[in-house]
């Protein structure tokens, strides 16, 4: 059977329930908007690399259906004996919407639109779908349109605006690990400094020896140490040091656990197009991508903790944490 008909050679298409219609009808006009939403979800969907993802999508591409389908009804009737979009898919929509904003570091700042693949594509979804509402409203200042559906077609946006954030943000921290394992792979020749537990008499010693490589370099500095979870096990604050030099240590030491690798080697990574751009504004600022957070490293080769020297220049706070981590495991 051909899929041309022939009838819409003059201009007019036939609506759900038969009658027919101008091309450019507002209602052809705003179903057709939706018909190239589903189409770009459709294509959102191949490139996300969440299975609980996948599965939201294919659900709005159902609902989808449902959507065009009623706004290309003139006939109310026709559509008694089919699905419609109701009040429970507008919950389902909004509990996705509230949980995954909940987990997502919260943005305080501009950030470029889609960093991945499936990032681009749901948020060029989320525009269609913006147009379209915009034309639904307007369909419905001229015929009646149930308020369900401009509700559930109001939550769309926001909801392919948190997958696509969710996507970026995930396939961010995927693509970190893989790199900052290869950079780790590439240093192994490099024996780290060694210990065998964070005790206080370990913390105790490695203080001792920042203030000793701090007073040689003149820069007085705040040491931060975490263990491999990143719990603060020990701070210790010289006197003068800078009172931003406190956080910053932290931040420091917390970064070089969670990117296990010193945070010298996540500068290059964070610049405009590189692997990690905009990781600090994604993590809202808990990782920090300047020098002086080095990973310390148990007998075995594992990461049971990191220290983090601030207060002086970037240089300064490398020399300072290296140096003095190093005297430790000569000592």
């Amino acid at each position: 059977m051909s899929i041309y008909t022939k009838t819409g050679d003059k201009g007019t298409t036939a609506l759900f329930d038969g009658s027919r219609v101008k091309k450019y009808d507002d209602r052809v006009e705003t179903y057709g908007s939706f018909d190239e939403l589903n189409a770009e979800i459709s294509v959102a969907e191949k490139f996300v690399t969440s299975h609980e993802n996948k599965a939201l999508l294919r659900n709005v591409e159902r609902q989808l259906f449902y959507v065009c389908a009623e706004l290309a009804t003139e006939d109310e009737s026709a559509l008694v004996s089919k699905i419609v979009i109701t009040e429970d898919d507008i919950n389902e929509l909004e509990k996705v919407i509230d949980a995954y904003t909940l987990k997502l570091p919260k943005v305080d700042s501009f950030v470029l639109p889609g960093s991945s693949k499936a990032g681009a594509f749901l948020h060029s979804a989320r525009t269609i779908a913006r147009r379209a509402e915009r034309l639904l409203v307007r369909f419905s200042e001229q015929t009646a349109v149930r308020n369900e559906l401009l509700k559930f077609v109001n939550r769309l946006s926001d909801f392919l605006y948190i997958l696509a954030r969710e996507e970026d943000f995930r396939q961010m921290l995927d693509k970190a690990t893989k790199l900052i394992v290869a950079k780790y792979l590439e240093q192994t020749e490099q024996k780290p400094s060694t210990t065998s537990d964070l005790s206080f008499s370990f913390c105790e010693k490695l203080m001792h020896q920042v203030q000793a490589v701090s007073e040689e370099v003149g820069v007085p500095v705040t040491l931060a140490i975490v263990d491999a979870h990143g719990n603060a096990r020990f701070n210790y604050r010289m006197e003068h040091a800078l009172l931003v030099s406190e956080e910053l240590a932290t931040k420091k030491a917390y970064s070089a656990v969670a990117m296990k690798t010193s945070t010298e080697n996540l500068t290059e990574a964070v610049q405009p197009g590189a692997p990690l751009y905009q990781l600090e504004t994604l993590t809202n600022g808990d990782i920090v991508t300047f020098g002086g957070g080095v990973p310390i490293y148990g007998k075995d080769g594992a990461i049971i903790g990191g220290m983090g020297i601030s207060g002086g220049s970037v240089e300064e706070d490398i020399h300072i944490a290296k140096k003095a981590l190093s005297m430790i495991e000569k000592g």
